[in-house]
């Protein structure tokens, strides 16, 4: 998998964590246990740090980037949807991020918040804890239900699962 050090930073990965062969991961990066980085995910810290805390999931293609004097923090048990981009932003726990959503610069995705799918959330927003937020500019449409908190708490354990399972039996075809 190409894990890259640049200017002198080099990726810290949890052995516990299955990064696929085709991410990429680039520079200052911290990833912690039990975390999913499936096939096209970049994740570049060359400007600033990026940490992912443990039992993350980090879906196909999603890119994670930080400009100079930002960081990244992506807390413990986030699912992070196919193709999303997430730029200088603070992710706290259990959050959810839909696929194709936007999330730019300064957000902050207070815990349990949910991300529609497709969304762009605009820069500096707050999202408050257990809300939905949906849209083009993202806006908060109503809170976070019982039963889709207990989807993404069974999502997480699922990727929990895919961890284990891709790092005991995945083997590439020749």
């Amino acid at each position: 998998m190409p894990i890259y050090e640049y200017d002198g930073k080099q990726p810290i990965i949890s052995p516990m964590s299955f990064i696929h062969p085709q991410a990429v991961i680039i520079g200052d990066v911290t990833i912690g246990d039990r975390c999913f980085i499936a096939p096209g995910v970049v994740i570049r810290a060359d400007n600033g740090p990026i940490i992912i805390d443990e039992d993350t999931s980090i879906q196909d293609n999603t890119v994670i980037h930080v400009d100079r004097g930002a960081t990244v923090v992506i807390e413990s048990e986030v699912l992070v949807g196919h193709n999303v981009v997430i730029h200088d932003s603070h992710i706290k726990r259990r959050c959810v991020i839909g696929m194709g959503a936007i999330v730019l610069f300064g957000v902050i995705c207070e815990e349990g918040a949910f991300v529609g799918a497709g969304s762009i959330v605009p820069s500096g927003m707050r999202i408050p804890a257990n809300t939905l937020v949906a849209g083009n500019p993202a806006r908060i449409i109503k809170d976070v239900s019982s039963e889709q908190r207990s989807y993404a708490a069974a999502g997480v354990q699922d990727y929990l699962g895919l961890t284990k399972t891709y790092k005991n039996t995945m083997k590439l075809i020749p």
